[in-house]
């Protein structure tokens, strides 16, 4: 689907999201090309994420970390930042990704970040969340209550004041958090036959811009505070490993090439963009980016005429089949969507992503097969991503145009629940089984959300209701 906004990716990030999207006041579930401010957003891209998992495992599996298990988050900003936080999920910055100049840079944050998962340090002692959360929570809670107020710079002073506040009083422990995550990172790039030098080229690379003009905008060196004597110890390090003259080979720098160019196009105003990647620049990655940045200044059907040049050369492409797709889409031409989404589905069946475009584009048509076709399509999506809110939610709407209201209410609950919400998924999923056949899996199902929640929620699971058939 190219680069869209998620309205809840996982849970591990569930409350950051929540404090991401009150303070931003932004919307989510977004094409990217119709958000006018998409700082602090998740994206989702299929072909972004499959670069970061294909081409990070060594380093997560030497990090003793279950590539499977791992989740990148990518965040739409063009602050320079990274983080990493329970449950296995590393955040990326799109601004980061478009900063680094080689694939082994942006390897050594994440391995970076590894050290962090991998030694325990979102588990803070008693004593750093003493000194780090409380006036954070303060600030942030005075920051939210001046937006409502609608006085949106005190709010932003207020939360601002709040990152400071936490910082100073954990400095102590982040500091030798650091450190320890520097060396572990770089004994996983190591271990996985890379070079640990990306790493350091890359602090060097900011550590000018932290002490001066930029440090407001590359908020990684707020939360990962640098210090001359940290780079240099970790470059001693890194030098004396066997691996250090590693570099990036061919492939991994041409895939490298790509992803950037395709988040430039779609992050980037146009007219940067065509900057960047000029007419006289032939390669692949320039004309995609000329592809979305095209199609981002309304010249759609010039756009499509682009990228039906680039799946002439690669017509086994998954992701220029899903980008003709969203152009289709996006521009209220469902029934041409389809076939092209068919195609990028077929050549990538396992991917999430491409079953949920496929589903909502077929939800578009609207007509009962293609509805039916559409509930199969999104079955498998949440099959392979279970808690994608949206896919539940699109998932629902299908039902509902299906008049099954029973597993429409048990998919919006399957949706509020993976969102956090849940005071409405057990309402949601209470009704559903009035609706539904009782001990069939999806009552079950039901059942156990309203259990679920219940106990989250430290109420009764109302047992009477919950059993209630409906006339």
């Amino acid at each position: 689907m190219s680069v869209t906004f998620s309205p809840g990716l996982r849970r591990a990030a569930a409350s950051l999201l929540c404090l991401l999207a009150v303070a931003s006041a932004a919307p989510v579930a977004t094409p990217a090309h119709a958000q006018d401010d998409p700082a602090q957003s998740v994206i989702r891209d299929t072909e972004v994420e499959q670069y970061l998992k294909d081409q990070t495992r060594p380093v997560l599996n030497a990090a003793g970390l279950d590539p499977d298990k791992v989740h990148y988050l990518l965040i739409a900003s063009e602050d320079l930042n990274a983080f990493s936080t329970f449950h296995l999920v590393i955040g990326l910055n799109t601004g980061l990704i478009m900063e680094a100049d080689t694939p082994n840079q942006l390897f050594g944050v994440i391995a970076h970040e590894t050290g962090h998962l991998s030694g325990g340090h979102m588990m803070r002692t008693d004593e750093v969340e003493r000194a780090a959360r409380v006036p954070m929570v303060v600030a942030l809670g005075l920051g939210i209550v001046a937006m409502a107020a609608r006085a949106p710079d005190a709010g932003a002073v207020l939360m601002g004041s709040s990152t400071t506040f936490g910082t100073l009083n954990a400095l102590h422990y982040m500091q030798t958090e650091e450190s320890a995550a520097d060396v572990a990172g770089a004994k996983a790039m190591e271990k996985a036959g890379m070079s640990g030098k990306g790493l350091v080229d890359f602090f060097y690379k900011f550590r000018n811009v932290e002490t001066f003009s930029h440090a407001e905008r590359y908020e990684f060196f707020r939360t990962h505070p640098l210090s001359r004597d940290r780079i240099s110890a970790l470059n001693d390090f890194v030098r004396k490993q066997p691996h250090y003259g590693v570099t990036d080979s061919p492939e991994s720098m041409a895939k490298f090439a790509v992803i950037k160019a395709k988040l430039a196009g779609f992050m980037d105003d146009p007219i940067k963009t065509f900057n960047l990647y000029p007419e006289s620049d032939t390669s692949y990655p320039a004309r995609y980016a000329r592809v979305i940045a095209t199609y981002k200044q309304g010249n759609w059907d010039k756009a499509l005429a682009q990228l039906d040049g680039l799946l002439k050369e690669q017509p086994d492409n998954p992701y220029l089949w899903e980008l003709k797709g969203q152009i289709y889409f996006e521009t209220a031409r469902p029934a041409l969507a389809k076939p092209a989404h068919e195609r990028s589905v077929a050549l990538m069946p396992t991917a999430a992503l491409l079953q949920l475009n496929l589903g909502q584009t077929l939800i578009a048509l609207g007509d009962k097969d293609s509805l039916n076709e559409a509930v199969q399509h999104l079955q498998e999506s949440v099959k392979y991503e279970e808690d994608d809110s949206f896919a539940w939610s699109q998932l629902a709407q299908a039902y509902d145009a299906l008049k099954q209201p029973g597993l429409a209410r048990l998919a919006t609950a399957e949706a509020q629940f993976y969102d956090g919400d849940y005071m409405s998924a057990r309402s949601s999923a209470v009704w559903s089984q009035k609706y539904l056949t009782a001990n069939s899996p999806e009552y079950r199902r039901a059942r156990d959300i309203v259990m679920a929640t219940s106990s989250e929620l430290g109420i009764a699971p109302v047992d009477g209701e919950t059993r209630r058939k409906h006339n």
